[in-house]
């Protein structure tokens, strides 16, 4: 199982596929491919297994941080630049529990992730669970 990080842009309402016709649904799946293939390349996107996560923010706090102690890994959630600040306290939390290297990578990649988004005010953090 995994959990995917992106920065976006805001979305629109997203429209439901499910009277599309099979043209249509081939364009949408086309567009989120470049999509994501940009934003790998921009460093605007983290893949992770969740179950490293969630040992590390057990081991951080568990549900005591605000950002990531709250985060269902499992469903979909978008975060904005105004938790920004919470979740990079998060990340520090995660950096001082880290017990080994797998470990400090992760966060490594993470504090990376919000480097970019900061640098970039426009976008949100999209997490995508499985």
């Amino acid at each position: 199982m995994g959990l995917l990080l992106m920065l976006r842009p805001p979305q629109p309402r997203p429209k439901s596929l499910r009277r599309a016709t099979r043209a249509q649904r081939r364009e949408h799946r086309r567009t989120d491919a470049e999509e994501w293939g940009t934003a790998q390349q921009r460093g605007w996107l983290l893949d992770m297994e969740v179950e490293k996560l969630l040992l590390l923010v057990t081991n951080a706090g568990g549900s005591r941080l605000p950002i990531l102690g709250q985060l269902d890994p499992w469903s979909d959630t978008i975060l904005s630049r105004r938790e920004l600040p919470q979740l990079e306290a998060d990340i520090d939390r995660l950096e001082a529990a880290a017990g080994d290297d797998a470990q400090r990578e992760l966060v490594t990649a993470m504090r990376k992730l919000l480097m970019n988004w900061r640098a970039e005010p426009d976008l949100m953090l999209h997490c995508y669970g499985d």
